[in-house]
């Protein structure tokens, strides 16, 4: 690279980290997206599902966003209560992971008490879209029953904990092919 006002080129270390919410292939494919950037940019692909599929993180997120939302603001506020927590483990999120921090921090300049309570949460998170619970045990309740494609994509994530990330392991564990294990992680 040559930086501005210099006369020579120096070498740079750079690595690029992008993320979408969107499926580049059919960009790519109607020619919205270069195909060149994709295959510059794509050399590790991490696929995240929404937080609405990760009900487990939305404690620890809700938390950390309070921690940091209760320094920002000089309040001081302990916790969420657990009803407040389960009101939020309920909710769909479709704004994802953004959307969150912004009730956590909305539920921290309001809130009135040590914690964080049912009350302090906006109206749209008490009646709004609930998202699929996970089942307790391996089927619970029919409301809490998660999909078929859920389950597969947890399965396939534990056991992709399980052997540290190895695909080839991981594939042969699953009984599949790595070409089949790469499409249904999102990877092509």
């Amino acid at each position: 690279m040559r930086p501005v006002g210099a006369n020579r080129e120096e070498a740079a270390d750079v690595r690029v980290l992008a993320a979408t919410n969107r499926d580049l292939a059919p960009m790519i494919d109607d020619g919205s997206f270069r195909e060149d950037l994709f295959y510059r940019l794509e050399t590790f692909h991490i696929t995240i599902p929404p937080l609405r599929e990760r009900g487990e993180d939305v404690e620890r997120l809700a938390l950390a966003f309070l921690r940091r939302s209760a320094a920002a603001l000089d309040r001081d506020i302990g916790g969420i209560s657990p009803e407040a927590l389960r009101a939020l483990r309920r909710y769909d999120f479709p704004g994802n992971v953004r959307e969150l921090a912004s009730i956590v921090e909305r539920a921290v300049a309001f809130c009135r008490g040590a914690e964080i309570g049912e009350s302090d949460l906006p109206d749209r998170v008490l009646a709004g879209p609930v998202a699929p619970q996970p089942a307790d045990g391996l089927w619970g309740d029919e409301q809490a029953m998660p999909t078929l494609a859920q389950v597969e994509d947890r399965y396939i994530r534990h056991v992709l904990d399980r052997v540290d990330g190895n695909k080839r392991q991981a594939a042969r564990v699953l009984g599949i092919g790595r070409r089949t294990l790469y499409r249904r992680l999102g990877v092509d």
